[in-house]
């Protein structure tokens, strides 16, 4: 098996390194396993060059980079394109340490076991704890799963939530038109249309505790309205 690791990441100087080094080690322990970790990186306050580092150190890293930031959506449309043919599997987090790289093997091995399509690394299921979100992350979190659910049916909980394993052939099948957070409801909605299997599994979700969260309350709220009027412009 062959993993990718996409990773999208505008100015996380603070966190860089050490999500390199978690996650290298983490994808490093999958038994009968080849991996990458491809960043897409945007921004100017030096990230760039600590991946550059680091890719003369550790193996297996590589990188797109742009100084202008094109959205969360835009930078992984970037990074699934990249994406060489063979990887049988794409893995996907935040670049903040939300996520925790060492629960990646358990993602995978709950693709492998439930023979699923997609593995979304939830915070709305049993198992799960969530340290230090602020309130108004909750409630907009909270308030757009429960509107998308009404609306578009697909039986996911966390639909937002970034932290997930995908086989890569549905991300070949599967494309988002979104640019921004958006895009992250939108595949698993697109997904669930096209009769993929979609699993949650419970994750230890820790609110980053270095740098500045690029989510913002009226661009995340608009992008998401976005998401919604896609559906509601008429079909041809």
């Amino acid at each position: 098996m062959h993993i990718a690791a996409v990773v999208a990441a505008w100015n996380e100087r603070e966190n860089i390194e050490v999500l390199t080094r978690r996650l290298h080690a983490a994808l490093g322990t999958i038994p009968d396993a080849t991996f990458e970790i491809l960043y897409v990186i945007e921004g100017d306050d030096g990230t760039r060059e600590i991946v550059e580092q680091l890719s003369r150190e550790l193996p297996n890293i590589q990188m797109l980079y742009d100084r202008d930031p094109s959205g969360l959506g835009a930078a992984f449309r970037r990074g699934f394109a990249a994406v060489v043919d063979h990887v049988d599997v794409i893995v996907t987090m935040d670049a903040d340490l939300n996520h925790q790289p060492e629960e990646v093997p358990r993602l995978l091995a709950a693709l492998v076991a439930s023979n699923a399509d997609i593995v979304v690394g939830s915070r709305a299921v049993r198992g799960s704890t969530v340290i230090g979100t602020p309130a108004w992350k909750r409630a907009l979190s909270g308030t757009l799963n429960a509107v998308m659910h009404t609306l578009f049916g697909a039986n996911v909980r966390d639909k937002t939530s970034g932290f997930r394993v995908y086989r890569a052939a549905v991300l070949r099948d599967v494309r988002h038109e979104q640019n921004d957070f958006s895009f992250l409801p939108e595949i698993v909605i697109r997904a669930c249309k096209a009769g993929y299997r979609v699993v949650e599994e419970p994750i230890h979700f820790i609110y980053r505790r270095d740098g500045v969260s690029k989510m913002q309350f009226w661009p995340t709220s608009l992008s998401y309205l976005s998401l919604l009027k896609m559906w509601w412009k008429p079909r041809k």
